[in-house]
């Protein structure tokens, strides 16, 4: 009754003896649709469809798609939020009020796309909507780098969702919710665990805190994911608390609720491989094989990002133990097999997307490039015009001033150019494999399969972990300088295993805490490279390859790369042509960009010029890092 009266005395405004009131743009922007329902969002409707100039359609429907959004009506939701967009991409000029309101829109979109697992599109809109709330300080902005952190865990970019998870942890409002809280601390002990950061300690440390906050609050929807990765960092160390936590894990899926809004996708599934190892501990082996071949048939075709690969490779791995136990031996053997084909088809669609989102940012700049050129263009012509009145008054030196900051624009354009062709040159350079290698290596793998099979699944693993560090740097600005050294020694390994020709020997300095530092990638591999194809690769003798990375000021590390080759050839350059000596280019340009400098950053030299004695090359380069 009371709404009623108050929906009344609202109405006796409007109109009055025949005369409708016309509301002010600032009774407009001053309403508050909040509580954000029905009544309130009808009412400002009123107020805009009172008067027709009035600017706020655009907040009306971003508010009308969040509200649909939350109803779960998500067609309806999609709808009113791309409406909201198109009102303002209309307005000339822009208004801060309308603007600000296109967070909820972008917000919206970006959260519908995460649930339907399109996670690109997802990350694209919650990008600008962040760019909006870091503009006007809107709260908002925690929730959408947390959909951001979960995104870029989804499609494997590690060390930005872990920025991202990071930074909400430091959000002392964003944490005051136990399930934002706890959400976090568990996505966190994930991207710690093995197959991800290969950061065990740290896992642990995340997952414990998620638990022990779980247990202090309400919120235990989160506790079956939290109890299972505890497993998988317990797997292979400790039986007993393996076998524990997946226990627990089923326990607490028992009491929980599925939130298709929050929920992960595939959890029956997920909880269903973590049941299976437990029935394989407890001889329930026939239970198991059926529970897993379910979870296979049910992804095996239709496995696009890492949580379901995540979920497939489990429950092979969970299989292939069933069988052992079992003493079938030939079937587990077959799995195996299935496993690999299934693990180089999932790197391949991931390649494959990953040269996709490559040539789509490629055309994406080049055509912001065009339309950015364009409005210089424009600017300069307009500049160049009133100018050109200016001269007519003004002596030659000012013409001659006008001359010089032409130029000064002209080389400033040329540098830019420069710069993001270079960037676009390493991006794609790095997004491959050497050829050479890749087919020795796979060449390798394939005679270790009939000659020795337990060396064989060790070599393809590393091979996988290569291919996956390689994919995954390729996608980055900046990794942790743990990561980097990871890639490398990956590298390596499977170069001195199929090679059994040189030793190598790798030491950090102990000041650098490594986990914290963050580096360009791919930029020590290229010199490693160019040691072993070129310098022990060439060499009679067995070779020896030293890797040393040193802190040298706060924020550069010096590494050195010395092996006991052939030698340096007396021109280093790119004119043969070959895939070397351009990465190496390519490297030193990258290097002088980072450093903002024009000298020669890479010192190379023939290890005779130090010392008589020695044969072989020492290559000293600086790279500058900034800390997390």
């Amino acid at each position: 009754m009371r709404n009623f009266i108050f929906f009344l005395l609202f109405l006796i405004p409007l109109g009055c003896c025949g005369q409708e009131i016309k509301y002010t743009q600032q009774a407009a922007d001053s309403f508050k649709i909040k509580p954000l329902n029905e009544e309130n969002l009808y009412k400002f409707k009123r107020i805009l469809e009172l008067n027709k100039g009035l600017l706020g359609w655009t907040k009306y429907h971003a508010y009308l798609g969040y509200r649909k959004m939350v109803l779960k009506e998500h067609d309806s939701a999609q709808f009113y939020a791309k409406k909201a967009i198109d009102f303002y991409t209309k307005l000339n000029p822009i208004y801060p009020n309308e603007e600000k309101s296109l967070v909820h829109a972008y917000f919206t979109l970006g959260y519908i796309a995460r649930l339907e697992e399109r996670y690109v599109e997802s990350t694209t809109n919650m990008l600008k909507g962040l760019e909006i709330a870091d503009k006007y300080n809107i709260a908002l902005k925690t929730y959408i780098t947390s959909a951001i952190a979960s995104n870029n865990l989804s499609l494997g970019n590690n060390e930005k969702a872990l920025f991202f998870f990071l930074k909400n942890l430091r959000d002392t409002l964003f944490i005051k919710s136990a399930q934002a809280e706890i959400t976090t601390l568990t996505k966190i002990g994930v991207l710690y665990l093995d197959g991800y950061l290969n950061k065990p300690d740290s896992a642990k440390f995340y997952l414990k805190k998620a638990l022990k906050r779980s247990h202090s609050t309400e919120y235990k929807n989160n506790l079956p994911y939290i109890h299972g990765n505890l497993a998988d960092y317990f797997r292979g160390k400790n039986e007993d608390s393996t076998l524990y936590y997946y226990k627990q894990s089923k326990v607490a899926f028992e009491k929980f609720v599925l939130d298709k809004n929050s929920s992960p996708d595939n959890s029956d599934l997920y909880q269903m491989i973590n049941n299976s190892y437990v029935d394989i501990y407890e001889n329930q082996i026939s239970q198991a094989v059926k529970d897993l071949k379910f979870v296979i048939n049910n992804l095996r075709n239709n496995v696009e990002n890492k949580n379901d690969r995540d979920i497939l490779r489990t429950a092979y791995d969970n299989l292939v133990l069933a069988y052992e136990k079992s003493n079938n031996f030939k079937a587990a053997t077959v799995l195996l097999k299935e496993k690999q084909v299934f693990e180089v088809e999932f790197l391949q669609i991931q390649l494959t997307q990953q040269l996709e989102k490559l040539e789509l940012e490629f055309e994406t700049k080049k055509k912001e490039e065009e339309i950015r050129s364009l409005k210089q263009e424009a600017e300069t012509t307009a500049t160049i015009l009133q100018q050109q009145r200016i001269i007519g008054y003004s002596a030659v030196g000012g013409g001659l001033l006008l001359l010089g900051i032409g130029w000064l624009f002209y080389k400033q354009k040329r540098l830019n150019e420069k710069f993001k062709l270079v960037s676009l040159e390493q991006r794609l350079l790095r997004s491959q494999m050497n050829p050479h290698f890749l087919f020795n290596a796979l060449t390798t793998a394939a005679l270790l399969i009939d000659e020795k099979a337990e060396k064989a699944k060790t070599y393809i693993v590393k091979l996988a972990k290569l291919l996956r560090l390689t994919l995954e740097n390729s996608r980055e600005d900046f990794v942790s300088l743990d990561n980097e050294i990871e890639a490398f020694t990956s590298y390596l390994q499977l170069e001195s295993d199929f090679s059994e020709k040189f030793d190598y020997h790798i030491t950090i300095d102990v000041n650098l805490e490594t986990e914290y530092i963050t580096i360009p990638p791919m930029l020590i591999q290229p010199f490693l490279e160019n040691a072993v194809l070129h310098g022990i690769g060439n060499s009679k003798s067995r070779g020896d390859i030293k890797i040393s990375i040193k802190k040298a000021t706060s924020d550069t590390v010096v590494c050195t790369i010395t092996d006991n080759g052939v030698g340096v050839a007396p021109k280093m350059n790119s004119n043969t042509g070959n895939h070397e000596s351009l990465s190496l280019k390519i490297v030193q340009e990258r290097l002088a960009l980072y450093h903002k400098s024009n000298e020669t950053l890479v010192s190379l030299k023939n290890l005779k010029e130090i010392d008589p004695n020695l044969n072989g090359t020492q290559i000293v380069f600086s790279i500058p890092f900034y800390t997390l």
